[in-house]
């Protein structure tokens, strides 16, 4: 503990040893929650939600916002640890995402997909990372943020689509004038997983003020934890049973393991190093967590620049641009090679017993035995993926008056991420094939029955037999290529004076947009082919679409100052949008009214309908290969018929399936029984999904309680033609059907998506994207803040500011399959394979911070209630996670608003994670929910010059 906080305070000492020069003057104004500095660097307000500048406004539709405080007292370095503070905010991928991860930090608002979340920056769509159309949060500078909103309900009527559960508006600072540097170290208490990011802003204004330039530059670093590193991940947990009763938690892992594991004839065996075969039992299997990274590697420089110049009031030019290269590297275990090859029997790699074993199963006496393997290949090392992105964006427009209380601002964008992914551990399938496929040559030598491409026989069996000349004719490296691109032109005229109705002038915006998407995903030949085996094989995908659209969007003030009616005001939108694809014609719009009876009261509603189109990925994905977290039933104690929970129907279903009659039940069969091979790709008849949203709420600012303020509102968001692949688990129920029905098939059509190899296991299931059923949600958000004035501190003057936000989850209902309504997941308070998340019914953040003269100190609680798991019909040793509870804390120095020095600790309890079996995500727990680092340190330093 000492030595880390050595390094914490040395690193402080270091930032704070730079020298210190004339202070920089920011000129933003004072944000609130609905309003701040105009993007484009007018004086003009932008309300995020809304497209009007009306600095008056006040939407019906809730918004949560985080100040540039807020952001800094959090102590945290990306985008996505700092989003994690707001109760709607469900944690997508971020540094713990190893596997599944690809190194991109993503934001999920209601637990609907990041691809449901709009993703804006100064109120305009920001670029993508992939053909998912996803932004990549770690692209987003920290220290240029101004202030988050979270918009929640539909905004498709006035952004377009993809803002199904709401929008993200990240706004930047305006008109910063000065220079600025500002650095950030974090470290665990483990004294691992090292961060830091140091970035110089710069500003000038020129020509009398009617012109801006700000630049910023930034490098930041990240080191790698692996899972070994904590007692908690550094083993994989699985789920055991006694008798069927007693569940609990055991060290488990991959049943295909360094010494081989060979299942024929019903059986399983194992390998010694003289190739020797004995029983393979459980206590063998391989424990592939240790070398996973539980932090995932990254290095990331990020160029930013924005400018405007006033010409006249008649037309101001803008501009902003963005140059982001981010390297993220991921790492598994060895690669585990499954499957049928026919071995020779008489190989002087085998013992003579484990000849005669192999021999006696040669029915046509060729001299070759098929047989399943189960083979990590440990002598080849770990899987790696090093992932090089570089995404760019560009945006230039002009905007001004033009006359009788209208203005214009019409703008283009263009936006690219390249992505290049080379992997390194992955072998050749056919090659493997080829190497154990042996005969002796004229000398008496083992060599391969094919000679070609240098082919070196393979000793599998036993650990660590396999002969570097082996494992250079085997391995192969492979590199992917992925381009998304976004070109957008978008103009609109707006008047925020049209008339008063003698309530306050009231407003009209009416433009059009054009947005075309095109993505490409060119994976390494020998990976499209299906002859790799270690990371997961894909197929190519290219392709794009258009869309043309027109909208509109209006405020009237209807009333005011009236007995019972302080204020009543309406807004509307609507937009028309014509896609390339078969969505064609769409319409969304959206209704509100805020109504305030007294002052010290409004009361808000709104209703929308929302679009989001299907991506590029979604339309045109090549089929790709996974492993999911999904349980058989037939390796089930239903299917066992020694079982006391014996269901004659399923292990009947089992036998026609094609898994043997001996192994129904007992799971020897399977060579993960937690994990099946599934395909998944697009489809490009893939229809427009549509959401109805409504919310209503309340805004309580009692005038005899200054500096109180309470927001309380409802949401309700139906998604009809949901996108989304079923899961192999609901493939599973819809074929097999579960406990609730007495294992009848819901729908037998879905067996013949479930392939089956010759010992039973599940091959290759089918689950493409599809329409689904659908989903529905609706919960309370409520915010309060308040500040309370100190008569202590300096100069006698201090205030304590308080928060608490949080998030009420009602329902979360998932409907799978259109053509099966009774298979329905309600994911509120549940968490597990089927939901695919945690999602607590309560979701609380606090915040208690004391401010005085030059100092502060913050105390921050952030709670989730307990969640159980979200399938009846299996059994696992951890049924329920209890609430969780974690505080951090921080202390800032200001000195002469020159120069702020933050200290601080996330986690400050050491608050270890739920450890889970098979029903989890990735290191045992859920990563992204639950903090997996235990306690940290940060510092961070600001300098104004």
């Amino acid at each position: 503990m000492q030595t880390e906080m050595k390094r914490l305070l040395l690193a402080s000492t270091l930032l704070m040893g730079l020298p210190v020069a004339a202070q920089a003057q920011d000129t933003t104004p004072d944000s609130t929650s609905d309003s701040s500095a105009d993007s484009s660097g007018g004086a003009a307000i932008v309300v995020t939600g809304s497209r009007l500048h009306n600095a008056n406004l006040e939407q019906a539709a809730p918004i949560m916002a985080m100040s540039k405080e807020e952001i800094a007292l959090t102590g945290q370095q990306n985008i996505e640890a700092i989003l994690k503070d707001l109760p709607q905010v469900l944690p997508g991928s971020g540094g713990a995402s190893n596997n599944p991860g690809g190194g991109v930090a993503t934001a999920d608002l209601r637990g609907l997909g990041a691809q449901r979340t709009l993703v804006l920056v100064n109120g305009r769509r920001y670029v993508s990372y992939d053909t998912n159309q996803i932004v990549d949060l770690n692209t987003i500078p920290t220290a240029l943020i101004e202030r988050a909103d979270v918009v929640t309900g539909g905004k498709s009527a006035v952004y377009g689509s993809d803002a199904i559960s709401g929008v993200i508006n990240f706004v930047t600072k305006q008109d910063f004038e000065g220079v600025q540097a500002n650095a950030d170290y974090r470290l665990t208490d483990s004294g691992d997983g090292a961060q830091w990011t140091g970035g110089v802003l710069v500003g000038k204004n020129f020509a009398d003020g009617r012109g801006n330039i700000t630049l910023y530059g930034e490098y930041s670093k990240r080191k790698a934890i692996k899972q070994s590193a904590r007692s908690y991940t550094a083993t994989t947990q699985t789920d055991a049973t006694d008798d069927d009763i007693n569940y609990y938690l055991t060290n488990g892992g991959s049943a295909s393991i360094p010494s081989t594991r060979l299942n024929i004839g019903g059986k399983n065996y194992k390998f010694d190093e003289s190739g020797s075969y004995s029983d393979y039992t459980s206590s063998d299997a391989y424990n592939y967590a240790s070398e996973n990274y539980l932090q995932v590697p990254q290095t990331r420089k990020l160029f930013f620049g924005q400018a405007h110049f006033d010409v006249s009031n008649a037309l101001t030019f803008y501009t902003e641009g963005q140059y982001v290269h981010n390297r993220v590297k991921n790492q598994l275990a060895p690669t585990p090679v499954t499957g049928s090859f026919e071995i020779d029997n008489d190989s002087s790699f085998l013992s003579a017993d484990s000849q005669a074993l192999l021999q006696s199963y040669d029915t046509d006496g060729d001299g070759y035995t098929t047989a399943n393997i189960y083979r990590r290949l440990s002598e080849v090392g770990d899987r790696i993926s090093v992932m090089d992105s570089k995404a760019l964006r560009g945006v230039f427009g002009a905007r001004g008056d033009i006359g009788s209380g209208w203005s214009y601002d019409v703008y283009g964008s263009y936006a690219r991420t390249r992505q290049v992914e080379h992997q390194y551990g992955n072998i050749s399938r056919s090659r493997l094939e080829q190497a154990l496929k042996t005969t002796y040559d004229a000398d008496g030598n083992l060599v391969c029955s094919d000679t070609s491409n240098g082919c070196v026989p393979a000793n599998i069996f036993g650990a660590g037999n396999l002969s570097q000349a082996a494992v250079d004719f085997l391995e192969v490296d492979t590199v992917n290529r992925s381009t998304i691109t976004e070109k957008v032109v978008s103009g609109a005229i707006t008047n925020n004076n049209l008339f008063d109705l003698g309530a306050g002038p009231a407003g009209i915006v009416f433009g059009g947009e054009y947005r075309n998407e095109h993505g490409s995903y060119e994976p390494d030949e020998l990976l499209s082919s299906g002859d790799v085996v270690g990371f997961n094989g894909s197929e190519p995908t290219s392709g794009g679409y258009n869309v043309k659209e027109l909208f509109t969007e209006i405020d009237v003030p209807l009333l005011a100052d009236k007995p019972f009616v302080n204020r009543l005001e309406f807004n509307g939108a609507a937009r028309y949008s014509y896609y390339s694809t078969a969505a064609k014609s769409v319409g969304t719009f959206s209704a509100g009214l805020v109504y305030a009876p007294i002052k010290d009261i409004s009361l808000r509603a709104q209703y929308s309908r929302a679009v989001r189109a299907p991506t590029v990925s979604d339309l045109y994905a090549g089929q790709s290969e996974g492993y999911p977290s999904a349980t058989d039933p037939c390796s089930t104690k239903y299917a066992n018929s020694s079982s006391s929970d014996f269901s004659q129907n399923l292990y009947d279903a089992c036998v026609r399936d094609g898994v043997p009659a001996a192994s129904v039940g007992s799971g020897d069969y399977n060579a993960s029984a937690s994990q099946i091979q599934t395909y998944s790709g697009g489809n490009p008849d893939l229809r427009e999904e549509t959401a109805n949203t409504y919310t209503f709420g309340a805004v309580l600012q009692p005038s005899f309680l200054p500096r109180l303020s309470i927001t309380v509102d409802y949401y309700h968001i139906k998604i009809d033609n949901y996108i989304t692949s079923a899961g192999v688990g609901s493939i599973l129920t819809a074929c097999y059907g579960d406990k609730n029905n007495g294992w009848t098939s819901y729908d037998s059509s879905a067996c013949s998506l479930l392939p089956r190899d010759s010992s039973g296991t599940i091959t290759g299931a089918i689950d493409t994207l599809a329409n689904s059923g659908g989903v529905k949600t609706d919960g309370i958000d409520f915010d309060a803040q308040y500040s309370i004035p100190l008569a202590f501190g300096a100069n006698n003057a201090s205030k304590l500011n308080l928060r608490l936000a949080g998030t009420y989850l009602m329902n979360w209902a998932f409907h799978p399959l259109a053509s099966i309504p009774d298979i329905v997941y309600n994911c509120a308070g549940k968490f597990g394979l089927n939901c695919g998340n945690v999602y607590a019914s309560w979701r609380l953040n606090g915040r208690a911070t004391w401010q005085t003269d030059g100092f502060g100190l913050s105390l921050a609680w952030r709670h989730l209630s307990a969640v159980k798991d979200d399938d009846d019909s299996t059994p696992y040793a951890v049924e329920k996670i209890k609430a969780y509870d974690y505080f951090d804390l921080t202390a800032t120095v200001d000195v002469a608003k020159r120069f702020t020095w933050s200290i601080g600790m996330n986690n400050m309890f050491d608050k270890k994670p739920p450890i889970l079996g098979d029903n989890q995500e990735q290191s045992n727990t859920y990563p992204s929910t639950y903090d997996v680092y235990g306690r940290t340190f940060f510092t961070s330093i600001k300098m104004d010059f």
